[in-house]
């Protein structure tokens, strides 16, 4: 039984999503909630977890982040020097890589981590199982970073679950990697309490927008009289005002007013006016404090998505090599303990750098006229089959689209002279030449004697011999 269903039986923390509860903290009043509750109001308004991820700007960066690395091929290599190399051999990628959890794929394990990262600061993978005789991990589990506690007992990192007097997890089953953290920290900072101010602005934007809208009835003018009114009049006139002309589906509908009552415009609130432009600010905000472009998450503003680049490649490689691959290295790195010594995880970010046909043409042909790439190694960039042609494995290998020894006379040429050993390209020796006659006379077949014969022949016209 993993850690999980050991703590499933002895507490409860939530009512569960088919008993119509949200599945969290807050929908059991007897439940244990997670820490970030007892963050303070910032903004007027609570930031945690569950708050966090009503922000629409939040969530899609955590999906854009999530699928990305989910969507990366994992590549195992084999350490052959002192020092990890481009040269160091692939592997096919163990069970415990390709398929980690017993309960979801990877793509699904990658994305959980993404999360955890995002909105704890800290990813944990919990292994459950052990086989062969060296005893390697062969499968784990992702636990919520919000119910891990780490102390230090007696010297030693000493992990547990639940609170402080949870059950010991052994540290050589547990696989800790954080987000952000300070020198001699035991985990990672946690992302929504240093910034707890960033995020309590949208949700208070998001909440008054929400109440502006829903009541309707915003106080845009004042209604007077003449007279005064009795209080039995006031709330007559309050309640017919709210409603014939309270909500949202009665706004703008016409007023008519007696006993020379007046209705007198008042201006909008300024801060109501520019909501639009502080959400687009702190969407702004929440983009850079996740590392994500604005264009990915749906911001179409002026000069919004010119920061990573202009074109879609430069924009892509901007976001994979400045933000995408600070959360690669730290997955990979937890697959990495995953494995024997000597072996390793690394997600190539350089598959996101696709290009329209042309451009990527253009890079085909400009690494064969280079000899940077064979045939063979652009047809495997291209995803295509290699090939069993002659010549399809050498840098040095003819650019044209058909064989040499087809544009020979004679033809054969690449039989009758085999590539050599080093470079698979045809031999460079001569073809023999057609032996030249005695004298002066040209070699038959050549250019000269094809003028020669014509200087011999009678200066004809058209129609007969030419007057001189």
């Amino acid at each position: 039984m993993t850690i999980t269903q050991r703590r499933d039986l002895v507490q409860q923390r939530g009512m569960p999503l088919s008993a119509g509860g949200w599945g969290g903290w807050f929908s059991d009043p007897a439940a244990i909630p997670p820490p970030s509750v007892y963050n303070q109001a910032v903004a007027g308004v609570i930031v945690n977890e569950r708050s966090v991820l009503g922000i629409m700007t939040v969530a899609s960066c955590l999906r854009v982040l999530g699928d990305a690395v989910g969507g990366l091929q994992i590549h195992v290599h084999r350490q052959s020097g002192n020092k990890r190399s481009y040269k160091d051999p692939e592997v096919d990628p163990p069970d415990v890589v390709h398929d980690p959890c017993a309960d979801i794929d990877r793509e699904q394990a990658d994305f959980n981590l993404i999360m955890s990262l995002g909105l704890n600061g800290n990813s944990y993978f919990h292994i459950v199982d052990r086989q062969g005789p060296n005893d390697m991990p062969s499968q784990v589990e992702i636990l919520n970073p919000a119910q891990m506690r780490v102390n230090i007992e007696k010297g030693f990192r000493q992990y547990r679950i639940g609170s402080d007097i949870g059950p010991i997890i052994p540290t050589r089953d547990i696989v800790h990697v954080p987000w952000m953290s300070l020198p001699q920290g035991l985990v990672g900072l946690n992302p929504i309490e240093i910034g707890a101010m960033g995020f309590g602005l949208p949700i208070a934007m998001q909440e008054y927008g929400s109440r502006y809208f829903a009541q309707g009835m915003s106080p845009s003018g004042m209604y007077s009289t003449d007279k005064p009114m009795k209080q039995e009049d006031k709330e007559r006139m309050i309640k017919e005002i709210m409603t014939r002309h309270g909500g949202l589906g009665q706004s703008h509908t016409p007023m008519i007013l007696d006993s020379n009552a007046k209705w007198q415009q008042i201006s909008v609130n300024p801060a109501t006016a520019q909501l639009l432009e502080a959400r687009a600010f702190s969407r702004a905000d929440l983009c850079g404090f996740y590392g994500v472009p604005g264009h990915l998450v749906g911001d179409v503003s002026a000069g919004g998505s010119e920061v990573y680049g202009k074109g879609l490649q430069e924009m892509v490689m901007g976001f994979a090599l400045f933000s995408l691959s600070g959360y690669t290295r730290r997955i990979d790195r937890m697959y990495t303990s995953l494995l024997p010594a000597g072996y390793y995880v690394r997600r190539n970010v350089a598959d996101l750098f696709k290009t329209n046909d042309q451009m990527l043409g253009e890079f085909i042909n400009a690494l064969r006229m280079a000899a940077v790439a064979t045939p063979n190694e652009c047809r495997e960039y291209l995803r295509l089959p290699v090939s069993t042609e002659k010549g399809a494995d050498s840098l040095w290998g003819p650019i044209n689209s058909a064989h040499s020894d087809f544009m020979l006379v004679g033809g054969g040429a690449l039989a009758a002279n085999p590539p050599s050993a080093d470079t698979g390209a045809a031999s460079n020796t001569p073809m023999p030449s057609t032996p030249k006659p005695a004298g002066n006379e040209p070699a038959p077949g050549t250019a000269a004697s094809t003028f020669a014969k014509a200087a011999a022949l009678p200066n004809t016209g058209p129609t007969g011999p030419k007057k001189s």
